[in-house]
Protein backbone atom coordinates (compact mmCIF):
# COMPACT_ATOMS: atom_id res chain seq x y z
CA UNK A 1 0.00 0.00 0.00
CA UNK A 2 1.09 4.11 -1.08
CA UNK A 3 1.96 5.29 2.19
CA UNK A 4 1.17 9.03 2.75
CA UNK A 5 4.29 11.87 2.66
CA UNK A 6 5.42 12.60 5.53
CA UNK A 7 4.58 16.67 5.28
CA UNK A 8 0.42 15.25 4.76
CA UNK A 9 0.36 13.20 8.27
CA UNK A 10 -0.11 15.16 11.11
CA UNK A 11 1.59 14.42 14.09
CA UNK A 12 -0.10 12.20 16.63
CA UNK A 13 0.13 15.21 19.57
CA UNK A 14 -1.02 17.56 17.23
CA UNK A 15 -4.47 15.81 15.58
CA UNK A 16 -8.07 17.86 16.53
CA UNK A 17 -10.74 15.87 18.37
CA UNK A 18 -13.99 15.49 16.02
CA UNK A 19 -16.81 17.24 17.56
CA UNK A 20 -20.14 15.64 18.08
CA UNK A 21 -21.76 16.83 15.30
CA UNK A 22 -18.90 15.48 12.95
CA UNK A 23 -19.18 12.03 14.38
CA UNK A 24 -22.94 11.94 13.86
CA UNK A 25 -21.93 12.48 10.08
CA UNK A 26 -20.03 9.46 9.84
CA UNK A 27 -21.95 7.70 11.26
CA UNK A 28 -24.77 8.44 9.08
CA UNK A 29 -22.23 8.54 5.73
CA UNK A 30 -21.51 5.12 7.08
CA UNK A 31 -24.48 3.70 7.16
CA UNK A 32 -25.96 4.74 4.10
CA UNK A 33 -22.65 3.03 2.45
CA UNK A 34 -23.59 0.07 3.80
CA UNK A 35 -27.11 -0.06 2.66
CA UNK A 36 -25.70 0.66 -0.81
CA UNK A 37 -22.71 -2.08 -0.40
CA UNK A 38 -25.59 -4.42 0.56
CA UNK A 39 -27.78 -3.42 -2.48
CA UNK A 40 -24.68 -4.24 -4.59
CA UNK A 41 -23.91 -7.01 -3.29
CA UNK A 42 -27.38 -8.97 -3.53
CA UNK A 43 -27.84 -7.48 -6.68
CA UNK A 44 -24.93 -8.71 -8.38
CA UNK A 45 -23.31 -11.67 -6.67
CA UNK A 46 -22.85 -14.63 -9.03
CA UNK A 47 -25.79 -17.13 -8.48
CA UNK A 48 -24.85 -20.77 -8.51
CA UNK A 49 -26.93 -21.17 -12.32
CA UNK A 50 -24.52 -19.00 -13.86
CA UNK A 51 -21.39 -20.08 -15.53
CA UNK A 52 -17.83 -19.58 -15.01
CA UNK A 53 -18.65 -17.79 -11.69
CA UNK A 54 -17.89 -18.91 -8.28
CA UNK A 55 -21.25 -20.09 -6.47
CA UNK A 56 -21.76 -21.29 -2.85
CA UNK A 57 -23.70 -24.00 -3.19
CA UNK A 58 -27.06 -25.10 -4.90
CA UNK A 59 -29.85 -21.93 -5.78
CA UNK A 60 -32.04 -23.45 -2.86
CA UNK A 61 -31.88 -25.35 0.19
CA UNK A 62 -34.45 -27.03 2.17
CA UNK A 63 -36.66 -24.79 4.99
CA UNK A 64 -39.18 -25.01 7.31
CA UNK A 65 -41.85 -24.89 5.30
CA UNK A 66 -40.54 -26.79 2.16
CA UNK A 67 -42.99 -30.33 1.48
CA UNK A 68 -39.75 -32.04 0.82
CA UNK A 69 -37.95 -31.33 3.67
CA UNK A 70 -36.76 -35.04 5.63
CA UNK A 71 -37.80 -35.16 9.39
CA UNK A 72 -35.35 -38.26 10.06
CA UNK A 73 -37.22 -41.02 11.55
CA UNK A 74 -40.82 -39.87 10.30
CA UNK A 75 -40.04 -39.57 6.87
CA UNK A 76 -41.45 -42.20 4.78
CA UNK A 77 -37.99 -43.05 2.42
CA UNK A 78 -36.54 -45.94 3.88
CA UNK A 79 -34.98 -47.43 0.92
CA UNK A 80 -33.06 -45.70 -1.63
CA UNK A 81 -31.74 -46.62 -4.85
CA UNK A 82 -28.53 -44.97 -6.62
CA UNK A 83 -28.77 -46.12 -9.99
CA UNK A 84 -25.26 -44.81 -12.52
CA UNK A 85 -25.47 -45.03 -15.90
CA UNK A 86 -23.15 -43.77 -18.40
CA UNK A 87 -21.93 -40.48 -20.54
CA UNK A 88 -25.04 -38.71 -21.56
CA UNK A 89 -25.77 -35.10 -21.26
CA UNK A 90 -29.82 -33.78 -20.23
CA UNK A 91 -30.19 -32.48 -23.98
CA UNK A 92 -29.06 -35.21 -25.45
CA UNK A 93 -31.97 -37.22 -23.43
CA UNK A 94 -34.34 -34.92 -22.89
CA UNK A 95 -33.67 -31.86 -24.90
CA UNK A 96 -36.85 -31.54 -26.57
CA UNK A 97 -38.94 -32.61 -23.49
CA UNK A 98 -41.92 -30.27 -22.97
CA UNK A 99 -41.59 -27.79 -20.67
CA UNK A 100 -37.79 -28.83 -19.56
CA UNK A 101 -35.07 -26.15 -20.07
CA UNK A 102 -33.70 -28.26 -23.39
CA UNK A 103 -31.99 -27.38 -26.43
CA UNK A 104 -32.22 -29.44 -29.79
CA UNK A 105 -29.87 -26.21 -31.46
CA UNK A 106 -26.12 -26.39 -30.00
CA UNK A 107 -23.36 -24.00 -30.10
CA UNK A 108 -20.32 -24.44 -31.40
CA UNK A 109 -16.59 -22.52 -31.43
CA UNK A 110 -14.19 -21.66 -33.93
CA UNK A 111 -10.50 -21.89 -33.52
CA UNK A 112 -9.54 -21.26 -37.02
CA UNK A 113 -8.71 -17.95 -36.98
CA UNK A 114 -5.40 -15.77 -36.10
CA UNK A 115 -7.94 -14.20 -33.34
CA UNK A 116 -8.14 -17.05 -31.60
CA UNK A 117 -11.23 -18.48 -30.24
CA UNK A 118 -15.18 -16.91 -31.70
CA UNK A 119 -18.22 -17.83 -31.33
CA UNK A 120 -18.84 -20.65 -34.05
CA UNK A 121 -22.47 -20.84 -36.09
CA UNK A 122 -25.45 -22.75 -34.54
CA UNK A 123 -25.53 -26.44 -35.19
CA UNK A 124 -28.92 -28.26 -35.16
CA UNK A 125 -28.65 -31.46 -33.36
CA UNK A 126 -29.71 -34.29 -35.16
CA UNK A 127 -31.67 -37.80 -34.22
CA UNK A 128 -29.18 -39.86 -31.99
CA UNK A 129 -28.81 -43.53 -33.28
CA UNK A 130 -29.63 -46.26 -30.98
CA UNK A 131 -25.74 -47.60 -30.70
CA UNK A 132 -23.78 -44.33 -31.44
CA UNK A 133 -21.43 -44.47 -33.83
CA UNK A 134 -18.27 -44.97 -31.33
CA UNK A 135 -17.13 -43.35 -27.89
CA UNK A 136 -16.36 -39.20 -27.86
CA UNK A 137 -14.04 -37.76 -25.96
CA UNK A 138 -14.93 -36.56 -22.84
CA UNK A 139 -12.25 -36.05 -20.32
CA UNK A 140 -11.26 -33.25 -17.96
CA UNK A 141 -9.75 -31.08 -20.52
CA UNK A 142 -13.05 -31.70 -22.86
CA UNK A 143 -15.49 -30.86 -19.88
CA UNK A 144 -13.47 -27.51 -19.62
CA UNK A 145 -13.27 -26.71 -23.29
CA UNK A 146 -17.14 -27.69 -24.02
CA UNK A 147 -18.25 -25.52 -21.33
CA UNK A 148 -15.97 -22.99 -21.98
CA UNK A 149 -16.80 -20.67 -19.28
CA UNK A 150 -20.21 -20.99 -19.87
CA UNK A 151 -20.51 -20.13 -22.84
CA UNK A 152 -21.71 -23.78 -23.58
CA UNK A 153 -20.20 -23.42 -27.08
CA UNK A 154 -17.03 -25.63 -27.01
CA UNK A 155 -18.25 -29.52 -27.74
CA UNK A 156 -17.28 -29.08 -31.40
CA UNK A 157 -13.65 -28.38 -30.65
CA UNK A 158 -13.00 -31.41 -28.51
CA UNK A 159 -13.20 -33.65 -31.36
CA UNK A 160 -10.71 -30.96 -33.25
CA UNK A 161 -13.66 -29.88 -35.46
CA UNK A 162 -14.42 -33.38 -36.97
CA UNK A 163 -16.58 -35.21 -34.97
CA UNK A 164 -20.07 -33.82 -34.60
CA UNK A 165 -21.46 -36.87 -33.28
CA UNK A 166 -21.92 -35.55 -29.86
CA UNK A 167 -24.64 -33.16 -31.61
CA UNK A 168 -27.80 -35.14 -31.24
CA UNK A 169 -30.74 -35.96 -29.40
CA UNK A 170 -32.85 -38.59 -28.70
CA UNK A 171 -36.50 -37.96 -27.95
CA UNK A 172 -40.24 -40.31 -27.00
CA UNK A 173 -39.52 -42.33 -29.73
CA UNK A 174 -36.05 -44.04 -29.24
CA UNK A 175 -36.61 -43.80 -25.21
CA UNK A 176 -40.02 -43.97 -24.68
CA UNK A 177 -40.01 -45.94 -21.24
CA UNK A 178 -37.60 -42.93 -19.73
CA UNK A 179 -39.82 -40.05 -21.14
CA UNK A 180 -43.06 -42.34 -19.25
CA UNK A 181 -41.36 -41.76 -16.12
CA UNK A 182 -40.90 -38.42 -16.97
CA UNK A 183 -44.55 -38.01 -17.32
CA UNK A 184 -45.37 -39.29 -14.09
CA UNK A 185 -42.80 -39.05 -11.69
CA UNK A 186 -39.89 -36.38 -11.19
CA UNK A 187 -37.36 -35.02 -14.45
CA UNK A 188 -34.54 -32.79 -12.62
CA UNK A 189 -33.27 -30.41 -15.50
CA UNK A 190 -31.08 -29.19 -13.44
CA UNK A 191 -28.92 -32.06 -12.13
CA UNK A 192 -25.43 -31.70 -12.98
CA UNK A 193 -22.28 -33.67 -12.79
CA UNK A 194 -20.26 -33.69 -10.24
CA UNK A 195 -16.96 -32.67 -12.04
CA UNK A 196 -15.49 -32.10 -15.65
CA UNK A 197 -15.39 -35.91 -16.18
CA UNK A 198 -14.10 -38.46 -16.83
CA UNK A 199 -15.78 -42.17 -15.81
CA UNK A 200 -13.78 -43.06 -12.82
CA UNK A 201 -13.03 -39.60 -10.60
CA UNK A 202 -17.47 -39.18 -11.34
CA UNK A 203 -18.04 -42.31 -9.80
CA UNK A 204 -15.78 -41.77 -6.64
CA UNK A 205 -18.28 -38.68 -6.34
CA UNK A 206 -21.02 -40.88 -6.12
CA UNK A 207 -19.82 -42.65 -3.08
CA UNK A 208 -17.68 -40.35 -1.51
CA UNK A 209 -18.64 -36.58 -2.27
CA UNK A 210 -15.31 -35.92 -3.81
CA UNK A 211 -12.92 -37.83 -6.03
CA UNK A 212 -9.67 -37.46 -3.52
CA UNK A 213 -8.26 -34.85 -6.30
CA UNK A 214 -8.52 -37.65 -9.13
CA UNK A 215 -9.04 -35.98 -12.38
CA UNK A 216 -8.59 -39.06 -15.14
CA UNK A 217 -9.29 -42.22 -15.45
CA UNK A 218 -6.44 -44.99 -15.05
CA UNK A 219 -3.24 -44.93 -17.37
CA UNK A 220 -3.11 -48.39 -17.84
CA UNK A 221 -6.25 -50.41 -19.28
CA UNK A 222 -3.60 -53.75 -20.50
CA UNK A 223 -3.29 -55.46 -17.48
CA UNK A 224 -5.87 -57.67 -15.44
CA UNK A 225 -7.45 -56.54 -12.42
CA UNK A 226 -8.36 -53.05 -11.47
CA UNK A 227 -7.54 -49.88 -9.25
CA UNK A 228 -6.15 -51.55 -6.40
CA UNK A 229 -5.58 -55.06 -7.63
CA UNK A 230 -3.42 -53.67 -10.43
CA UNK A 231 -0.72 -52.20 -8.99
CA UNK A 232 0.70 -50.65 -12.74
CA UNK A 233 -2.56 -48.19 -12.66
CA UNK A 234 -1.79 -44.95 -11.93
CA UNK A 235 -4.18 -41.29 -12.76
CA UNK A 236 -3.57 -37.67 -12.21
CA UNK A 237 -4.76 -35.66 -9.30
CA UNK A 238 -4.79 -32.47 -7.79
CA UNK A 239 -1.90 -32.34 -5.08
CA UNK A 240 -2.82 -31.24 -1.82
CA UNK A 241 -2.58 -28.56 0.20
CA UNK A 242 -3.42 -25.69 -2.62
CA UNK A 243 -3.03 -22.41 -1.43
CA UNK A 244 -5.99 -20.25 -2.15
CA UNK A 245 -4.21 -17.98 -4.14
CA UNK A 246 -3.16 -21.99 -6.35
CA UNK A 247 -7.41 -22.30 -5.71
CA UNK A 248 -8.07 -18.70 -7.15
CA UNK A 249 -5.13 -18.98 -10.21
CA UNK A 250 -6.77 -22.67 -11.47
CA UNK A 251 -10.28 -21.24 -11.65
CA UNK A 252 -9.16 -18.38 -13.91
CA UNK A 253 -7.94 -20.74 -15.69
CA UNK A 254 -10.47 -23.00 -15.93
CA UNK A 255 -12.68 -20.17 -16.98
CA UNK A 256 -10.41 -19.14 -20.17
CA UNK A 257 -10.10 -22.53 -20.75
CA UNK A 258 -10.00 -21.87 -24.71
CA UNK A 259 -8.03 -18.55 -24.87
CA UNK A 260 -4.70 -20.56 -25.67
CA UNK A 261 -5.21 -23.96 -26.56
CA UNK A 262 -3.60 -26.01 -25.43
CA UNK A 263 -1.17 -23.52 -23.20
CA UNK A 264 -4.05 -22.90 -20.10
CA UNK A 265 -4.39 -26.43 -19.77
CA UNK A 266 -1.51 -27.10 -19.57
CA UNK A 267 -1.22 -24.76 -16.77
CA UNK A 268 -3.52 -26.34 -14.88
CA UNK A 269 -1.87 -29.62 -15.25
CA UNK A 270 1.13 -28.13 -13.57
CA UNK A 271 -1.03 -28.42 -10.16
CA UNK A 272 -1.18 -32.34 -10.74
CA UNK A 273 0.68 -35.49 -9.41
CA UNK A 274 0.96 -38.76 -10.50
CA UNK A 275 -0.84 -41.47 -7.81
CA UNK A 276 -1.42 -44.89 -7.94
CA UNK A 277 -5.57 -46.04 -7.79
CA UNK A 278 -5.64 -47.41 -4.69
CA UNK A 279 -6.22 -45.13 -1.83
CA UNK A 280 -8.24 -44.51 1.22
CA UNK A 281 -10.91 -41.87 1.36
CA UNK A 282 -13.72 -41.73 3.66
CA UNK A 283 -16.79 -43.10 2.14
CA UNK A 284 -20.94 -42.83 2.60
CA UNK A 285 -20.59 -47.07 3.08
CA UNK A 286 -18.31 -46.48 5.99
CA UNK A 287 -20.52 -44.46 7.73
CA UNK A 288 -23.68 -46.65 7.13
CA UNK A 289 -21.82 -49.39 8.08
CA UNK A 290 -21.02 -47.98 11.31
CA UNK A 291 -24.76 -46.86 12.16
CA UNK A 292 -25.66 -50.10 11.38
CA UNK A 293 -27.78 -49.79 7.92
CA UNK A 294 -27.77 -52.29 5.57
CA UNK A 295 -25.97 -51.72 1.65
CA UNK A 296 -24.71 -52.92 -0.96
CA UNK A 297 -23.12 -51.70 -3.91
CA UNK A 298 -24.07 -53.84 -7.12
CA UNK A 299 -21.36 -53.43 -9.15
CA UNK A 300 -19.17 -55.47 -11.31
CA UNK A 301 -15.39 -55.51 -10.25
CA UNK A 302 -12.81 -54.64 -12.77
CA UNK A 303 -14.76 -52.12 -14.75
CA UNK A 304 -14.05 -48.64 -14.67
CA UNK A 305 -17.48 -48.27 -13.38
CA UNK A 306 -16.90 -50.14 -9.94
CA UNK A 307 -15.50 -46.66 -7.74
CA UNK A 308 -15.16 -48.79 -4.30
CA UNK A 309 -12.35 -51.10 -5.95
CA UNK A 310 -10.10 -48.12 -5.66
CA UNK A 311 -10.77 -47.83 -2.01
CA UNK A 312 -8.49 -49.32 -0.27
CA UNK A 313 -10.02 -49.80 2.92
CA UNK A 314 -12.74 -51.56 1.79
CA UNK A 315 -11.31 -53.53 -1.41
CA UNK A 316 -9.33 -55.11 1.64
CA UNK A 317 -11.76 -55.06 3.95
CA UNK A 318 -15.09 -56.83 5.42
CA UNK A 319 -17.04 -54.57 3.57
CA UNK A 320 -16.03 -55.62 0.19
CA UNK A 321 -18.46 -58.66 0.60
CA UNK A 322 -21.24 -55.82 -0.09
CA UNK A 323 -19.75 -55.12 -3.44
CA UNK A 324 -22.18 -57.91 -5.14
CA UNK A 325 -23.30 -58.16 -8.94
CA UNK A 326 -25.73 -56.35 -10.48
CA UNK A 327 -27.88 -58.76 -11.41
CA UNK A 328 -28.11 -59.53 -7.72
CA UNK A 329 -30.72 -56.63 -7.29
CA UNK A 330 -33.61 -58.05 -8.49
CA UNK A 331 -32.88 -61.28 -6.57
CA UNK A 332 -32.56 -59.62 -3.54
CA UNK A 333 -36.10 -57.30 -4.13
CA UNK A 334 -37.86 -60.57 -5.43
CA UNK A 335 -36.34 -62.34 -1.78
CA UNK A 336 -37.56 -59.65 0.80
CA UNK A 337 -33.64 -58.65 1.00
CA UNK A 338 -33.86 -55.53 -0.60
CA UNK A 339 -31.05 -53.15 1.37
CA UNK A 340 -31.63 -49.72 2.86
CA UNK A 341 -29.05 -47.90 0.52
CA UNK A 342 -28.51 -49.37 -2.65
CA UNK A 343 -26.11 -48.45 -5.46
CA UNK A 344 -26.58 -49.93 -8.81
CA UNK A 345 -24.37 -50.03 -11.30
CA UNK A 346 -24.99 -51.73 -15.00
CA UNK A 347 -23.04 -53.93 -16.72
CA UNK A 348 -21.23 -52.64 -19.40
CA UNK A 349 -23.67 -54.26 -22.28
CA UNK A 350 -26.08 -52.08 -20.32
CA UNK A 351 -24.55 -48.86 -19.80
CA UNK A 352 -25.85 -46.66 -22.63
CA UNK A 353 -21.69 -45.86 -22.84
CA UNK A 354 -21.71 -44.50 -26.35
CA UNK A 355 -19.79 -46.99 -28.64
CA UNK A 356 -19.24 -50.31 -28.37
CA UNK A 357 -17.90 -52.41 -24.98
CA UNK A 358 -14.42 -52.65 -23.88
CA UNK A 359 -14.46 -56.05 -25.90
CA UNK A 360 -14.39 -53.86 -29.16
CA UNK A 361 -16.97 -52.99 -32.07
CA UNK A 362 -18.63 -56.74 -33.30
CA UNK A 363 -22.18 -57.67 -33.40
CA UNK A 364 -21.66 -59.27 -29.98
CA UNK A 365 -20.90 -55.98 -28.13
CA UNK A 366 -22.42 -52.75 -29.32
CA UNK A 367 -23.80 -51.06 -26.63
CA UNK A 368 -28.00 -50.39 -27.23
CA UNK A 369 -29.62 -47.23 -25.80
CA UNK A 370 -32.22 -49.20 -26.36
CA UNK A 371 -31.38 -52.26 -24.12
CA UNK A 372 -30.02 -49.83 -21.95
CA UNK A 373 -33.44 -48.53 -21.40
CA UNK A 374 -34.93 -52.22 -20.60
CA UNK A 375 -32.20 -53.00 -18.27
CA UNK A 376 -33.18 -50.11 -16.03
CA UNK A 377 -37.28 -50.68 -16.23
CA UNK A 378 -36.47 -54.16 -15.34
CA UNK A 379 -34.97 -53.36 -11.90
CA UNK A 380 -37.23 -50.83 -11.27
CA UNK A 381 -40.69 -52.91 -12.17
CA UNK A 382 -38.80 -55.14 -9.71
CA UNK A 383 -39.04 -52.65 -7.06
CA UNK A 384 -42.51 -51.15 -7.89
CA UNK A 385 -43.67 -54.73 -7.68
CA UNK A 386 -42.25 -55.43 -4.28
CA UNK A 387 -43.54 -54.84 -0.66
CA UNK A 388 -41.10 -51.68 -1.27
CA UNK A 389 -42.54 -49.58 -3.65
CA UNK A 390 -44.09 -47.60 -1.09
CA UNK A 391 -41.48 -46.68 1.12
CA UNK A 392 -38.49 -46.58 -1.82
CA UNK A 393 -36.91 -43.20 -3.96
CA UNK A 394 -35.10 -44.32 -6.87
CA UNK A 395 -32.61 -41.99 -8.60
CA UNK A 396 -31.98 -42.80 -11.80
CA UNK A 397 -28.39 -40.74 -13.59
CA UNK A 398 -25.57 -40.82 -16.04
CA UNK A 399 -22.17 -40.58 -14.84
CA UNK A 400 -20.43 -37.84 -17.43
CA UNK A 401 -21.23 -36.18 -20.28
CA UNK A 402 -19.98 -38.37 -22.88
CA UNK A 403 -19.02 -35.70 -25.35
CA UNK A 404 -22.60 -35.06 -25.51
CA UNK A 405 -23.97 -31.24 -26.26
CA UNK A 406 -25.70 -29.98 -23.12
CA UNK A 407 -26.45 -25.93 -23.54
CA UNK A 408 -26.67 -24.72 -20.02
CA UNK A 409 -23.89 -23.78 -18.10
CA UNK A 410 -23.10 -25.69 -15.08
CA UNK A 411 -22.09 -23.81 -11.67
CA UNK A 412 -18.34 -23.86 -10.88
CA UNK A 413 -18.16 -24.43 -7.15
CA UNK A 414 -14.64 -25.60 -7.34
CA UNK A 415 -11.32 -26.67 -8.98
CA UNK A 416 -13.08 -29.83 -9.68
CA UNK A 417 -16.61 -28.48 -11.68
CA UNK A 418 -19.75 -28.86 -11.56
CA UNK A 419 -19.42 -30.50 -15.07
CA UNK A 420 -22.51 -30.54 -17.87
CA UNK A 421 -25.55 -31.77 -16.99
CA UNK A 422 -26.60 -35.34 -16.40
CA UNK A 423 -30.37 -36.37 -17.30
CA UNK A 424 -31.76 -37.61 -13.90
CA UNK A 425 -35.05 -38.90 -13.17
CA UNK A 426 -36.65 -39.21 -9.44
CA UNK A 427 -38.93 -42.08 -9.13
CA UNK A 428 -41.06 -42.96 -5.83
CA UNK A 429 -44.67 -42.62 -4.77
CA UNK A 430 -43.52 -39.23 -2.80
CA UNK A 431 -42.33 -37.18 -5.42
CA UNK A 432 -43.94 -34.09 -6.21
CA UNK A 433 -47.28 -33.56 -8.46
CA UNK A 434 -46.85 -31.43 -11.41
CA UNK A 435 -48.30 -30.47 -14.94
CA UNK A 436 -46.27 -33.12 -16.74
CA UNK A 437 -48.67 -35.47 -18.91
CA UNK A 438 -49.12 -38.12 -16.50
CA UNK A 439 -48.91 -35.89 -13.44
CA UNK A 440 -44.98 -35.74 -12.92
CA UNK A 441 -43.13 -32.77 -12.11
CA UNK A 442 -40.08 -31.00 -13.57
CA UNK A 443 -37.77 -29.94 -10.72
CA UNK A 444 -35.13 -27.01 -11.82
CA UNK A 445 -33.38 -27.30 -8.33
CA UNK A 446 -29.21 -27.31 -8.75
CA UNK A 447 -28.49 -31.31 -7.79
CA UNK A 448 -25.38 -32.76 -8.11
CA UNK A 449 -24.27 -36.76 -7.45
CA UNK A 450 -23.17 -35.32 -3.73
CA UNK A 451 -27.46 -34.14 -3.48
CA UNK A 452 -28.00 -38.07 -3.66
CA UNK A 453 -25.55 -38.53 -0.66
CA UNK A 454 -26.96 -35.89 1.15
CA UNK A 455 -30.13 -36.82 1.01
CA UNK A 456 -29.12 -40.46 2.47
CA UNK A 457 -27.21 -38.70 5.12
CA UNK A 458 -30.29 -36.33 6.09
CA UNK A 459 -32.29 -39.56 6.23
CA UNK A 460 -30.56 -41.33 9.00
CA UNK A 461 -29.19 -38.36 10.14
CA UNK A 462 -25.14 -38.41 9.04
CA UNK A 463 -22.58 -36.27 8.96
CA UNK A 464 -21.71 -34.75 5.80
CA UNK A 465 -18.09 -36.08 4.24
CA UNK A 466 -17.06 -32.97 2.34
CA UNK A 467 -18.06 -29.32 1.68
CA UNK A 468 -19.77 -30.58 -1.21
CA UNK A 469 -22.46 -32.77 0.35
CA UNK A 470 -22.69 -30.07 3.13
CA UNK A 471 -23.95 -27.82 1.01
CA UNK A 472 -25.68 -30.15 -1.59
CA UNK A 473 -29.20 -29.23 -1.60
CA UNK A 474 -30.81 -32.96 -0.84
CA UNK A 475 -33.03 -33.29 -3.44
CA UNK A 476 -35.40 -31.13 -1.37
CA UNK A 477 -37.56 -29.92 -4.34
CA UNK A 478 -38.65 -33.41 -6.16
CA UNK A 479 -40.70 -34.52 -2.87
CA UNK A 480 -43.75 -33.74 -1.22
CA UNK A 481 -44.06 -35.43 2.08
CA UNK A 482 -47.02 -33.62 3.44
CA UNK A 483 -49.02 -35.08 0.39
CA UNK A 484 -51.02 -38.50 -0.18
CA UNK A 485 -48.69 -40.61 -2.28
CA UNK A 486 -49.26 -42.10 -5.32
CA UNK A 487 -48.81 -45.79 -4.87
CA UNK A 488 -50.13 -46.86 -8.17
CA UNK A 489 -46.80 -48.63 -10.03
CA UNK A 490 -45.58 -47.83 -13.19
CA UNK A 491 -44.53 -51.20 -14.27
CA UNK A 492 -43.78 -50.65 -18.08
CA UNK A 493 -43.05 -53.38 -20.87
CA UNK A 494 -39.47 -54.24 -22.51
CA UNK A 495 -39.08 -53.15 -25.57
CA UNK A 496 -38.82 -56.30 -28.05
CA UNK A 497 -37.91 -53.82 -30.97
CA UNK A 498 -34.26 -53.65 -29.61
CA UNK A 499 -31.56 -54.79 -32.35
CA UNK A 500 -29.69 -56.72 -29.96
CA UNK A 501 -32.12 -58.15 -27.75
CA UNK A 502 -33.66 -57.75 -23.78
CA UNK A 503 -32.03 -60.60 -22.27
CA UNK A 504 -29.85 -59.52 -19.27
Amino acid sequence: MQQRPPELIRPASRRRRPTRQQIARRRSGAVVLLVLLLFLVWQFWPSSGGGGTVADGPTSSPGPGNPGKIIPGENPIKHVVFIIKENRTFDNYFGSYPGAEGATVGKTLDCSGPSGCVPGPDYPLKKALDVQPHDITHGFASGLMAINGGEMNGFNIIGLGDDMTGYVYHDRDTIPNYWAYADRFVLADHFFTSMYGPTFPEHLYTVAAQSNGVVDNKTNADTPGNYCDDAREFTKRFVDHLSKKDIRTIMKLEENVTDEIPDQYIRIAQYWESVRTCFDIEVLPDQLEAAGISWKYYALPDLWMNGLQSIRHVRFGPMWAKNVPPSDFVKDVRSGDMPEVSWLVPPESYNEHPGCNSKGCSPQSPISVCAGENWTVDNINAVMKSEYWESTAIVVVWDDFGGFYDHVPPPHYDIMGLGPRTPALIISPWTRQGESPDGGYIDSTVYEFSSVLKFIEDLHELDPMTERDAQADPLSGAFDFTQEPNTDKLVLPLRSECPYGTSF
